[in-house]
């Protein structure tokens, strides 16, 4: 019960690292303001939260939105009264079909001959809207959601925000340009935040996990996905609990002098 009495706020929480992040943290007794842009993903961990026993409550809002963002925290603190963390997890990784074709084609040289002219042709080829749209949920939304917490946070001269990153945002993944992009920009917001506000008692720090087994991988293929574990050290894809596990202690007492640190649960991918 390393979380008992607080409340967290959770973007994104209604499938993959979200939802393994809101019910590690109900398990440990905090009480949940479960986000998605989906009512049903969201009542669903919500009810999922309840079943253990715990407090949730739904909040649908789109985090590229900052009205929306605005409303949704004053919904949270009508619901459940306070706020102690924040995880903003809300994310979208959008591949194109052609971009996903010419990678296998890649992959598929490179095993058999061990060389390639294929390229991705991703960024010659992505449109301003898929660009825009992936850093307006990502970094957009990071921003606006750490904007309004840090309203109740700093005045309260406590609190834990958690940024998820990513192992794209420390390396760089070929083919997905957008999404590196936003979260290498998190990592570097993280740092700046964590370094603004320690000094009113509230903690930034970042998560950048490598290859996780979630719905986000759902746009690569089958080989692909066997090429990012060939890639792993660990041989295998990481799961929602061991990121959970990494955001659990983030937010807990045990992590009260880690600021402005991004943790990577990457299986060796990233050392």
């Amino acid at each position: 019960m390393r979380l008992k009495s607080k409340v967290a706020l959770i973007t994104g929480a209604g499938s993959g690292l979200g939802r393994a992040i809101a019910l590690a943290f109900a398990k440990e007794g905090c009480a949940v303001g479960v986000n998605d842009l989906r009512v049903e993903a969201a009542d669903a961990v919500v009810h999922e939260v309840r079943a253990l026993g715990g407090t949730a409550h739904p909040l649908v809002a789109d985090v590229a939105d900052s009205r929306a963002v605005s409303e949704m925290l004053t919904r949270h603190m009508g619901a459940l009264q306070s706020l102690d963390i924040v995880v903003n997890n809300a994310g979208i990784g959008v591949m194109e079909d052609h971009v996903r074709a010419n990678v296998d084609a890649m992959i598929g040289d490179l095993v058999t001959t061990g060389r390639t002219d294929h390229v991705p042709e991703a960024t010659s080829t992505m449109q301003d809207e898929h660009w825009r749209r992936t850093l307006a949920i990502h970094l957009d939304g990071t921003f606006h959601c750490t904007r309004e917490a840090l309203k109740i946070m700093e005045p309260a001269r406590h609190g834990s925000i958690i940024n998820m990153a990513s192992i794209a945002g420390l390396t760089g993944i070929m083919a997905m340009p957008d999404y590196s992009a936003a979260k290498a920009g998190i990592i570097g917001f993280t740092k700046s935040i964590a370094r603004e506000v320690i000094g009113r008692g509230v903690r930034v720090n970042a998560i950048a996990p490598g290859y996780i087994d979630t719905p986000l991988l759902d746009a690569l293929s089958d080989t692909m996905k066997q090429s990012l574990i060939a890639q792993t050290p660990a041989g295998r894809l990481g799961t929602p609990a061991e990121v959970a596990a990494t955001a659990v202690f983030l937010a807990s007492d045990d992590a009260s002098y880690f600021v402005g640190q991004v943790l990577s649960p990457n299986g060796g991918l990233y050392i």
